[in-house]
């Protein structure tokens, strides 16, 4: 798992509250995406993460600017065995 992060908040504010929220299927098989924007206490953030051989493995990207973020989020929906280091099977 690759991640980048970097975090300023409001340490004296609680606020937060999804505005919208979007989800979907892609041609890939297992693939799907998620993208949200939220208001936030982050004064400005960046978190980058790229993860592969464990649950949920994919791409996440969040931009927090002046109390506001935006997350998107590819993603398999499959679980990791560890044991057989390979995709569970249902």
């Amino acid at each position: 798992m690759f991640r980048l992060f970097f975090n300023i908040s409001n340490p004296w504010s609680d606020r937060w509250e999804n505005i919208k929220q979007w989800s979907g299927t892609t041609p890939f098989k297992h693939k799907f995406w998620e993208a949200q924007i939220d208001k936030t206490h982050d004064v400005i953030g960046v978190d980058i993460q790229y993860s592969v051989r464990q649950d949920h493995a994919g791409i996440f990207l969040c931009l927090a600017f002046l109390g506001y973020e935006v997350i998107f989020n590819f993603y398999d929906s499959r679980h990791w065995d560890h044991e057989t280091n390979n995709w569970a099977k249902d």
